[in-house]
């Protein structure tokens, strides 16, 4: 399935939302019902999506509230406008200063998770000919290693350097207290296999961290890896893959969360 940001899913749920509430009201809907259609099927969808892709509990309750909030408030100008004739001023202005903070939240986000482009933060940042700028969020560090905070940041320097590909498979299929295998392909930034020495796989309990496992996956061909995990209960869990080659590196660390043995 295709993976998509934070921004897509977003956006195009509010596009999602003021299309269905223009076609509801075209049908004859009233604006209430109109609106309650238009907030409620996008996130729907979206619910659909994030029990494939999970993009967080925090990122859920944002798509909830911008969707119906959208949904609410095109209701209500509908029904002002549907009275009146025409719409007043001051509310034209409270839909403009929301949007514009919707918009601006989103410029935020983007930034956070890629940076800004290298002309605009030259115009910000000090010296941007003499080093190498890194304006995206770095990450989380979990546990409590982040303590060392340069090395941090020079392994993402690296592995930015590196540009390999990590691809999981088996995650979906997990469950608490049964074997399970997982496989880990490798790619370079042109898209070839890469031969690698070792694949470890660490599984870091987020609420109890003496429940952490730790294994070594086997080579089973040029660039791909397997292995059985048994993971004891369900909830929460981080995995990190760490591939090394020689003196290269890439850790990719993942939000996965377990089922009971009985769910499928």
């Amino acid at each position: 399935m295709i993976e998509l940001t934070f921004t897509e899913t977003l956006f195009g749920g509010l596009l999602a939302v003021v299309a269905l509430f223009a076609v509801a009201r075209k049908l004859g809907l009233s604006n209430y019902w109109s609106g309650v259609l238009g907030g409620a099927l996008p996130f729907l969808v979206y619910l659909g999506y994030s029990s494939v892709v999970w993009q967080g509990g925090d990122m859920m309750a944002i798509h909830l509230a911008v969707f119906m909030a959208t949904a609410a408030v095109l209701g209500v100008f509908g029904a002002i406008r549907q009275e009146k004739g025409k719409m007043h001023w001051a509310p034209k202005i409270i839909a403009t200063f929301f949007g514009g903070l919707v918009v601006f939240m989103a410029i935020l986000l983007s930034i956070s998770s890629h940076g800004l482009p290298d002309k605009l933060s030259g115009w910000f940042l000090p010296n941007p000919d003499k080093q190498r700028l890194h304006t995206a969020f770095p990450g989380v560090i979990p546990h409590d290693q982040n303590k060392l905070y340069e090395p941090h940041m020079q392994k993402i320097a690296e592995q930015r350097s590196l540009g390999w590909k990590i691809d999981i498979g088996g995650l979906e299929n997990l469950r608490s207290d049964t074997p399970g295998n997982i496989t880990v392909n490798v790619q370079d930034a042109d898209g070839k296999r890469v031969v690698a020495e070792r694949v470890e796989v660490a599984l870091w309990r987020m609420a109890n961290s003496g429940d952490d496992r730790h294994l070594q996956l086997t080579p089973v061909s040029d660039g791909a890896f397997a292995g059985e995990v048994l993971i004891p209960d369900p909830g929460r869990w981080l995995i990190e893959v760490t591939v090394t080659r020689g003196q290269d590196s890439f850790t990719l660390k993942r939000s996965l969360f377990v089922d009971e043995p009985n769910k499928k």
